[in-house]
């Protein structure tokens, strides 16, 4: 028996429908759906197949809604007394979030009647109203994402249904094939592939589907070559997108399997390129690094992804990988560092990149030590575009300019992307001397058309990874003649992870950095007068918090070089300093 409060909550989400009469069991219908399927199919969409979902529910969701709240893409939204589809949402992501209809999994955590009725009444009380191709209901990827969220979760949707709800929901799918098969086309970046993967997931979940198939597969065919790299990245270079990507790929391949249809190459391939990179771009932490829109990682969806067997992987050595992907991995004991080496992504793909060229990560162990700010989460996303500035990054920056330029895309309207314009050149190579070292040296054009000037910087990784030596130069092109009485100035910034702890060391010039897992490092370096900073680190599920970066600034003449070392000490004293503030 459904109590007071949970009897509330289903009539304000779900208001009154028409009663029909009770149908068969979703068991009884998929049996049926598939006789059907044998006999060449009927009119009306059936379900003959419900997709594996393989992102984590929190069982806790449902009682939050019990008690009148909605917490969507980090932001909470008073719902009692009306329905999730008429409060103001207080902001885009919460809106998408909720029109994706992700959260379903989220009910369904909760294993009960009273959250299988709610989350029955809730998709059918979206379907029955008119909301038109050109709303935001229906953008791409948002309808995309529905598509899916509703297969995965059909079983719950479909069983013990009224007929007439039944054939609502089967037919809305059905509409979902038709409008994603006319819009997929013109999308572009991760929305056009999730779409193609909702079409071919889709196709082979339902009835009726058969026209629909080739173009589907033609069409995820077509994007997993373009937009799948062939080292494993994405286009887009943020490492979060191939965990999406995977989560979506690898139900859809056992849609292929429990159908008894041969696995396409092109599915099989794309799995076996994005897990060995998911690797490539994590630290000692098993975090994924902070590039290029990448946030907090999720780590739950992480390690769901690389604990699956995607067969034949991408064999290829580190160099290799690294050369294609341009994240430049540097190994050595218990020390990672990653440096992007890349240039922007293209166009529209590049909406959520940084200006972090050359910029880098470091770890020792499990402990992070030099950081990018990374991605505000959706419910901070008033700090989006200074965590995609160069300062933002643990890289050079030229008289507190960017490397990059950001640009509105189309016509520029109030709620226009910004696109990433930036360097055109990058170079990179990794040497390795032969006593053990590691190096990777890189350089990039970002700054010539403006101040007539290159940056090249050099990371050399020691044998035993106890020491990070850096070179970062600043030069005149000859290309370019820059007026004498022109001064530019230099930072070179160095953010810290919030749990490293930083102050000035007995020596001018120096600084101590505690990390959490007990190690000292001292920061050195010549060329530059040495600083401490406040800085913030945004890839935080809580928000921003405050922590501190090393600066290195100085004056630009002709040609500068900054020579800088952070290495491992093993018998300072551990002073005890302050725990980093939360904002």
């Amino acid at each position: 028996m459904a109590d007071a409060k949970t009897q509330k909550l289903r009539r304000r989400f779900a208001g009154s429908f028409q009663n029909d009469t009770p149908a068969a069991t979703a068991r009884d219908r998929l049996s049926g759906a598939l006789r059907s399927l044998r006999r060449g199919g009927d009119a009306r969409p059936e379900f003959v197949l419900i997709p594996q979902n393989l992102r984590t529910s929190d069982p806790g969701f449902f009682a939050e809604l019990a008690a009148g709240t909605m917490g969507l893409a980090g932001a909470t939204v008073r719902i009692e007394g009306t329905s999730p589809f008429r409060v103001t949402p207080p902001n885009d992501a919460w809106r998408s979030a909720l029109l994706g209809f992700g959260w379903l999994n989220d009910i369904r955590g909760a294993q009960s009647p009273e959250a299988q009725g709610l989350a029955q009444e809730t998709v059918e009380q979206w379907i029955v109203e008119e909301r038109p191709f050109q709303s935001d209901d229906w953008a791409t990827d948002v309808a995309a994402r529905r598509m899916i969220s509703w297969l995965t979760n059909a079983g719950m949707l479909a069983e013990g249904v009224p007929a007439g709800s039944y054939d609502r929901f089967a037919q809305s799918c059905d509409l979902h094939m038709k409008h994603l098969l006319h819009a997929a086309p013109n999308t572009v970046g991760y929305a056009k592939l999730v779409s193609y993967m909702a079409l071919v997931m889709g196709c082979l979940c339902m009835t009726g589907q058969e026209r629909r198939f080739k173009p589907a597969m033609l069409g995820l065919q077509r994007e997993l070559e373009n937009q799948i790299l062939p080292c494993g990245g994405h286009v887009s270079r943020n490492p979060g997108v191939l965990v999406e990507v995977m989560l979506d790929l690898l139900p859809l391949k056992q849609c292929f399997i429990a159908r008894d249809i041969e696995l396409p190459p092109h599915l099989s391939a794309a799995l076996g390129r994005i897990s060995p990179m998911l690797r490539h771009l994590q630290l000692g932490d098993r975090q994924l690094c902070r590039f290029n829109g990448m946030g907090a990682t999720e780590m739950d969806k992480l390690a769901t992804v690389l604990s699956y067997d995607v067969g034949e992987t991408n064999q290829v050595q580190v160099s290799e990988l690294s050369s294609a992907s341009r994240y430049i991995r540097l190994v050595r004991r218990s020390a990672i560092v990653l440096m992007d080496g890349g240039v922007p992504p293209a166009g529209d793909l590049s909406c959520d990149a940084g200006a972090g060229t050359l910029a880098f990560e470091m770890s020792s162990g499990d402990a992070l030590l030099v950081v990018n700010a990374g991605a505000p989460g959706p419910a901070d996303q008033s700090w989006r575009v200074q965590s995609r500035g160069t300062a933002a990054h643990s890289a050079l920056m030229l008289n507190d300019t960017a490397s990059s330029r950001l640009k509105p895309a189309g016509r520029g309207g109030p709620k226009a992307p910004l696109l990433l314009l930036g360097p055109t050149q990058i170079d990179t190579k990794i040497v390795e001397p032969g006593d053990g070292t590691i190096e990777v040296h890189g350089s990039h054009n970002g700054y010539l058309d403006r101040f007539g000037l290159a940056h090249s910087r050099v990371l050399a990784l020691s044998a035993q990874g106890d020491r990070l030596t850096g070179t970062d130069r600043v030069f005149q092109s000859q290309r370019f003649t820059m007026a004498s009485n022109a001064d530019r100035t230099f930072s070179i910034h160095f953010h810290l992870h919030p749990q490293t702890r930083a102050r000035f060391g007995a020596d001018p010039g120096t600084a101590e950095l505690e990390l959490p897992n007990g190690e000292t490092w001292l920061f050195t370096s010549r060329g530059a007068k040495l600083g401490l900073e406040d800085s913030l680190f945004f890839a935080n599920f809580s928000g921003p918090r405050r922590t501190v970066q090393v600066v290195l600034r100085g004056q630009v003449r002709q040609d500068i070089q900054v020579h800088w070392t952070i290495a491992r000490r093993s018998n300072l004293p551990k002073p005890e300093l302050p725990p980093t503030p939360q904002l």
